[in-house]
């Protein structure tokens, strides 16, 4: 089980291969890059509103981060059909279309739930850069993996959460082009997880040369049962570790 969720704010519309619907969420004061989350598997009833997914914005978008989380294709409001394996190209374009936003900042066209943006870059005019952080869960992390090997829209640290190495739907050597993501990445898993045993992630880790650092939740599987503000508080501490920011404090129970 878990805590319900608030309503979200912040609706945006983007355009990917279709248009793609988020929820794109400030922090309060001065921010410090953003972080783009993907949600789990869509024939699953995954969606942006995942609670694990919900929890790692809100955490992230404490510590100082702009958060955008949404939906894959065919999701909700997002257009285009479930592929099961183009929905990289889905987090490719959240990634561009929060970088565009990061250079702007709050306020320009985009916040508003009837707003269509493209896939902007950053304004060389405005001589701002801020970090750009990704998170994935289950399904989301298999493609937020898949996009961080392309570099199509470059990423500085990469958050896995729950990593189905071994998926059958999926091609093999799905997940080969992560060696060339030369960030830093953690990979955290829940103890019990037959899904993601973190010994399994690990080790397909350590084969694709990832500079990585393994967490383990202890006592929980998939889900992270009543553990998913825990999961958002180490992902949004690992963000501030390496790109900076209010580097919040750890609870614990997460090796």
């Amino acid at each position: 089980m878990s805590d319900p969720l608030p309503e979200p704010r912040g609706h945006v519309l983007f355009s990917g291969d279709d248009r793609l619907e988020g929820v794109l969420e400030w922090p309060e004061g001065p921010g410090s890059g953003g972080v783009v989350i993907a949600h789990p598997h869509p024939l699953y009833g995954g969606t942006m509103a995942q609670p694990v997914v919900y929890r790692v914005a809100q955490a992230c978008r404490e510590q100082g981060y702009a958060s955008l989380r949404f939906n894959f294709r065919g999701v909700g409001r997002s257009g285009g059909r479930y592929s099961g394996t183009e929905e990289y190209r889905d987090v490719e374009a959240a990634l561009a279309f929060l970088r565009g936003r990061l250079a702007s900042g709050p306020g320009e066209a985009g916040d508003a739930s009837s707003a269509v943006a493209g896939p902007a870059v950053d304004s060389p005019g405005n001589g701002r850069r801020l970090a750009l952080g990704l998170a994935g869960y289950s399904f989301g992390s298999v493609m937020a993996a898949v996009a961080a090997g392309t570099g199509v829209v470059p990423v500085e640290a990469l958050a896995l959460i729950a990593l189905v190495v071994d998926w059958e739907e999926l091609p093999p050597g799905t997940l080969d082009g992560l060696a060339r993501f030369r960030g830093p990445v953690l990979a955290l898993c829940g103890e019990l997880d037959d899904l993601a045993p973190p010994d399994v992630v690990e080790k397909a880790l350590r084969r694709l040369g990832v500079d990585f650092r393994l967490k383990v939740v202890k006592g929980t599987g998939h889900f992270f049962e009543q553990r998913q503000r825990e999961v958002g508080e180490e992902v949004a501490a690992f963000f501030a570790d390496i790109l900076g920011g209010r580097r919040p404090s750890r609870q614990g129970g997460i090796d």
